[in-house]
């Protein structure tokens, strides 16, 4: 009896060590326990995740025909979830890298902890599906610093989300690539008008779109090749702002004369005006462009209209429209002498845009003349021209 009872004892003793050891076991594999003897620099390990240490943290596993993974990490970082947040950012830009090297195309949170590839030229952004956390490893240290963490993160995203993103990314180079194509087509169209300011717009357009392609494209049907397009638009892009940055420097001159109320726009009076006023802007380094507007476009300038002015001016090749306006006016007869007043006006106008870089008034200007009312006016307008409209245009020339 007594040693069944000793034997009884013996084996509840057992049964207690076992389970004692089996517990310590349990603890011992499961997190927080400390590997002994590891140290970083001057921190010793005292906890981690549970089970063993994962050999990806030391090298990031390699890709596959289904995933591509990315590994982020965080060092001495004050808090588990600082440490883990930043492993996360740090993984995520691996992707994002990754993907930027065969994909123009921007990683943006929907705040919900998605992500989306938003692919420029693109007419919807692309979801970035399947992406998920696939492991995480972190570690406690005991430092000078006190308690610090390191964390380790590993995403994973599927190689056929990343082959469909490359497919639209595909899509939407062939679209730039048609696009800038249109541009290159109608820059030219522009230039054929003289709208070189114009066509320079478009082919900066065209240059911005091929520029930002990631490899040469050619269309399925080989009709256009991105290299070549770039050549065509860089050499036409040249040409062009060479052409606009004349056409700057290139004013078309317009006259309306009216004399005792009739329009005088043809005579000899009217084309020394025209002639001082291209002297005048030729001395300061502005070229002139040969003819006019018609007298619609003129009034519709004096009347404050001056945008169709301005188109119909650049058209011609012109940057700038100068435009002259110079009526005279009978005051009286006294003596045997005649005498008349001129006056007008002079604006000076930018036709890329149509503004109004001057506007000038001119006189009045009042003369006197025994022979005639004919030559009161011819006097008036040519002291007018030289007394004030010389002045007029050189001023307005400092305002470009």
């Amino acid at each position: 009896m007594g040693g069944r009872t000793a034997m009884h004892k013996h084996a509840g003793f057992s049964v207690c060590l076992l389970s004692l050891l089996a517990l310590a076991l349990v603890r011992c594999a499961g997190g927080g326990s400390a590997k002994v003897g590891k140290v970083k620099g001057d921190r010793e390990l005292v906890s981690h995740s549970e089970g063993v240490e994962p050999l990806w943290i030391q090298e990031c596993p390699a890709r596959t025909d289904h995933i591509l993974p990315f590994c982020g990490v965080a060092h001495e970082k004050a808090s588990r979830k600082m440490a883990c947040a930043e492993a996360y950012a740090d993984a995520l830009g691996k992707l994002r890298r990754s993907i930027g090297q065969k994909v123009d195309a921007k990683l943006v949170s929907d705040g919900k902890g998605g992500y989306s590839f938003e692919i420029q030229g693109a007419s919807q952004p692309m979801t970035l599906r399947g992406v998920w956390e696939d492991q995480n490893w972190y570690e406690e240290y005991q430092g000078p610093l006190g308690r610090t963490f390191d964390c380790y993160i590993m995403l994973v995203y599927p190689r056929l989300e990343y082959e469909n993103l490359l497919g639209m990314a595909r899509k939407a180079a062939r679209d730039k690539v048609a696009k800038a194509s249109e541009l290159l087509e109608e820059a030219r169209r522009l230039a054929a008008d003289g709208r070189h300011a114009d066509a320079v717009v478009d082919l900066k357009r065209a240059s911005g779109l091929l520029a930002s392609l990631k490899e040469p494209v050619v269309t399925p049907d080989g009709s256009v090749n991105s290299t070549l397009l770039k050549e065509q638009v860089v050499a036409d892009l040249k040409k062009s702002q060479g052409e606009a940055s004349r056409a700057e420097k290139t004013a078309l001159v317009v006259l309306r004369l009216v004399m005792d109320g009739r329009p005088a726009a043809s005579g000899s009076l009217a084309r020394s005006v025209l002639t001082k006023v291209k002297g005048w802007l030729m001395k300061k380094g502005i070229r002139c462009r040969p003819g006019g507007l018609q007298d619609s476009q003129v009034n519709a300038v004096l009347a404050g209209d001056r945008e169709s002015a301005a188109r119909a001016a650049a058209d011609k090749g012109a940057g700038l429209l100068a435009v002259v306006d110079i009526e005279t006016e009978f005051l009286s007869r006294e003596e045997g002498v005649f005498y008349a007043q001129a006056l007008g006006s002079f604006r000076l106008i930018r036709t890329a845009d149509g503004r109004e870089l001057a506007a000038v008034d001119l006189g009045p200007e009042k003369q006197g003349h025994p022979a005639s009312r004919r030559a009161v006016f011819k006097l008036s307008v040519e002291k007018l021209r030289d007394k004030a409209l010389e002045k007029a245009v050189c001023d307005s020339l400092k305002k470009i």
